[in-house]
């Protein structure tokens, strides 16, 4: 049995193959991140938006960090995503 509820996979599933794909590494999402996504989800984040934030924080940090993609995590975006999802909510 999944720790993940069947209504959260799609979500979480579209959420994390298109976090990995930008960073290019990794099979699967750290347990804070998971813990992450379902925050955004509760809050009704539409997943279409959250990934566009994604994407733009991911820019923004690479721009701004210049450590390696693949030691990077949503946790660590975090902050660079909740800019871009207010900034959306205006």
């Amino acid at each position: 049995m999944s720790l993940i509820e069947n209504k959260n996979l799609n979500y979480l599933t579209t959420v994390e193959q298109f976090f990995l794909s930008l960073k290019d590494s990794g099979l699967h999402l750290s347990a804070n991140d998971y813990h992450l996504v379902s925050q955004w989800e509760e809050r009704g984040v539409p997943v279409e938006q959250l990934c566009r934030a994604i994407e733009t924080g991911f820019d923004k940090a690479n721009r701004q960090e210049r450590s390696p993609h693949s030691k990077w995590s949503l946790t660590r975006l975090e902050d660079f995503i909740e800019q871009e999802l207010g900034r959306a909510a205006r």
